[in-house]
């Protein structure tokens, strides 16, 4: 689908469900919070730190780190902002790949559940690089490509809602070029509870890797 296309997308998703993660496009609640809770543990504490959700939607995921962290907020709907706003996040209606932030303005940057939506990933990402600080944190969270369940579900999926799936090799090599020599991986296996981590892939158990978060610090190069 075109930009335009997902902006009423997801702004008839938020008027519909309000400020649940469904507005985010998640089957249910409990997924969801699983999901977020592990990546938070997996990134530990954060306090006063300048923090960026890309894409985030209705602000659950962002919301608990409002507390101790300045959080700021982009989407292009802006039905899903007020609802992020609600929840405390300083918010902004724009695009991803042109952020009105100067260089290396946050220690930590997240991208939960986007770059999947989105055809041409690169400069995405590689802004979302810029505006990290030397030393931070980029962590994108996304479907896995080598999913033998993706794959299965992809069979019978006409919509073809989603534009693409990534390896973890794909997006390893991608953050290596943008300035982050080292990245790590959480692998989520749903339907189960399970997720793992380490910098390893390519094994067995990655074919039943549903999606991952990968997450790199950049260089102070």
């Amino acid at each position: 689908m075109s930009d335009s296309q997902w902006k009423q997308y997801f702004d008839q998703k938020a008027a519909t469900h309000g400020a649940s993660v469904k507005s985010s496009d998640y089957f249910d609640d409990t997924s969801f919070f699983v999901q977020r809770d592990h990546i938070h543990r997996w990134l530990g504490e954060l306090k006063g730190k300048q923090i960026l959700d890309a894409g985030c939607g209705v602000g659950a995921f962002s919301e608990p780190w409002v507390k101790d962290n300045t959080v700021h907020g982009v989407d292009f709907s802006v039905k899903s902002l007020e609802f992020a706003a609600s929840r405390g996040l300083k918010t902004l209606n724009g695009d991803l790949g042109a952020l009105p932030f100067a260089n290396g303005m946050f220690d930590v940057v997240v991208c939960i559940g986007v770059i999947q939506l989105i055809p041409e990933v690169e400069p995405i990402i590689a802004e979302l690089a810029r505006v990290t600080k030397p030393g931070g944190v980029l962590l994108v969270q996304t479907l896995h490509s080598g999913s033998v369940q993706r794959k299965l579900l992809g069979l019978f999926e006409r919509t073809k809602k989603f534009d693409r799936m990534y390896s973890m090799t794909e997006l390893a090599q991608l953050f290596t070029r943008l300035g982050f020599p080292t990245v790590d991986f959480l692998k989520q296996y749903h339907p189960l509870r399970v997720v793992t981590q380490g910098a390893g892939r390519n094994s067995l158990t990655d074919l039943f890797c549903t999606s991952f978060a990968i997450r790199g610090r950049k260089g102070n190069g």
